[in-house]
């Protein structure tokens, strides 16, 4: 989606608690939006089936991009419930990489 490396900061999964995330959310194009939800399923499945980890790209609420490699749990059109228990807004994934 046009993010560049030396853009995003890799977080661990817990450097997640208590992080501000966009309010808005950070894809505008109606297709890169469904292809969101697709690829969130499949990186659920991923998780589940497999426990294997995927790379989540998202925007801070000071619209800077961060990263954390993680395993999955559950997915909702609201959330992303990584390992840990620790809930991602949907809005806020820019990229989901396998």
């Amino acid at each position: 989606m046009g993010i560049t490396a030396n853009q995003v900061k890799l977080l661990q999964k817990e450097d997640l608690v208590g992080f501000k995330y966009a309010k808005q959310d950070v894809l505008i194009d109606i297709t890169k939006r469904r292809l969101r939800s697709i690829y969130m399923k499949k990186a659920e499945m991923l998780g589940n089936v497999y426990k294997g980890k995927v790379k989540l790209t998202f925007l801070s609420e000071e619209n800077q991009y961060f990263a954390v490699e993680t395993t999955i749990w559950a997915v909702n059109e609201e959330y992303i419930t990584i390992k840990g228990g620790v809930n991602i807004p949907t809005k806020s994934v820019c990229e989901i990489d396998f």
